[in-house]
């Protein structure tokens, strides 16, 4: 016979140790003041901007209108004039083995390009045209790459802060990795100023132009959120996760009993609350991709709950009369390997993400390891401890009601 592990032996502990992480988040959303929120739930400006090496510069004085776009894989340059006049370029980056290689096949269509620095270096280090195509005019326009190894890194969160340190309340955050210099600058709007988007972003292009060169800031894109926006985007979202928790609970309530849809909602409940905790004290952003990071779980964790609750059914079906904590133990112990298998797979996915992309996917990737091992946990110790309160509860309330029962009869019978 298969062994059956106890799990309902430790349902109490685990009771307690889920309360202690619970309030611990509690705690820390007290002590930090709330969440670290993002553009997307507070109004303000995220900016993105890289510091990088001015490499080289690029006009053209033809009668075309002339562009240049430059991707990690592509460039393009278009010519566009009279019909029988429109030309495109297309330069396949990895074809270039330095920058100087690449500026000369600029220079052969027709480009005027002048090198500033580090033209041996490979053509792989220029720095993408973020905003997309680039006007070329008479007037050069400079294109730039990024640091060839640490000893060219002039930058950091600290020194983009200090620049900065006029703006008021902001966050910066590096992102991408070290050699990028990449940076996403968060200043929060209070609503006093009507134009905060526009000279917020005028402020930043100038403290870091004075910081560290005009020409060695990259600016990559802006963010605004109003501040009215921002309160529906926040409405929502509880909206969103009350009527999927709703939803649940409809649905578990419909497919077992009521107490085995409350177990569920309390165990995709305590998985949220663990991932608000993980989230505060690690003062991740929260912003939509961590919302939908929280969902995923919900919906992860109650296909768990939901594979286990049919196997106690099935098994309470086929025995009656047993006690309802043998039929728990068994029916865990009967689908952990599923629940082993499916957790650790997933996890191989989800821990690549964290460990080879950066920014809010690598956020995305931890918050749901987090919520994956939550999720796993309380479907075990949560929602079939819940389960098994209920018919305890239950059962000693049909005995206390027994009791004066019986007495009633044995005097009657006297």
């Amino acid at each position: 016979m298969k062994r059956v592990i106890r799990f309902t032996r430790g349902i109490v502990p685990a009771a307690i140790f889920s309360v202690l992480l619970i309030a611990f988040g509690i705690v820390g959303y007290v002590v930090n003041g709330g969440f670290n929120m993002g553009v997307d739930f507070q109004a303000g400006v995220n900016q993105y901007v890289q510091m990088a090496y001015p490499s080289f510069e690029v006009s053209y004085s033809g009668a075309q209108a002339a562009t240049l776009e430059i991707t990690k894989t592509r460039a393009t340059v278009v010519l566009a004039g009279t019909e029988e006049d429109n030309r495109t370029f297309e330069y396949d980056m990895e074809a270039y083995a330095t920058i100087e290689a690449f500026c000369a096949a600029l220079a052969a269509d027709g480009l005027s390009v002048a090198a500033r620095d580090g033209g041996s270096l490979p053509a792989s280090l220029i720095v993408p045209t973020y905003r997309g195509a680039e006007r070329l005019g008479p007037e050069p326009v400079v294109f730039s790459r990024v640091a060839r190894d640490e000893n060219e890194i002039f930058s950091d969160s600290g020194t983009v802060r200090d620049a900065l340190g006029g703006l008021g309340e902001l966050a910066v955050k590096s992102i991408g990795s070290k050699l990028d210099q990449q940076y996403v600058i968060r200043v929060a709007d209070d609503g006093s100023n009507p134009n905060f988007g526009a000279d917020v972003s005028a402020r930043i292009r100038a403290g870091l132009a004075d910081a560290f060169g005009a020409e060695r800031v990259v600016f990559m894109k802006t963010d605004f959120v109003g501040a009215s926006f921002s309160k529906t985007l926040a409405d929502n979202a509880w909206l969103l996760t009350t009527f999927t928790l709703l939803a649940i609970l409809a649905y578990a309530t419909v497919r077992f009993k009521f107490q085995y849809g409350l177990g569920a909602i309390l165990a995709v409940i305590h998985d949220a609350l663990i991932m608000v905790a993980f989230i505060v004290w690690t003062r991740m952003e929260f912003n939509t991709t961590t919302l939908a990071a929280i969902l995923t779980i919900l919906g992860y964790s109650i296909n768990d709950t939901i594979v286990i609750f049919d196997r106690i059914r099935e098994d309470r079906k086929l025995r009656p009369n047993e006690k309802l904590a043998d039929i728990l133990d068994e029916s865990i112990t009967e689908t952990l390997g599923r629940t082993i298998i499916t957790t650790v797979t997933t996890l191989l996915a989800v821990v690549s993400l964290a460990i080879f992309t950066s920014g809010s996917i690598r956020d995305f990737a931890i918050a749901l390891i987090v919520g994956m091992i939550s999720g796993a946990y309380s479907t075990i110790f949560i929602a079939s401890g819940f389960v098994k309160l209920w018919d305890d509860t239950r059962t000693r309330r049909a005995a206390a009601k027994a009791v004066p029962v019986a007495a009633t009869k044995a005097k009657a019978s006297k």
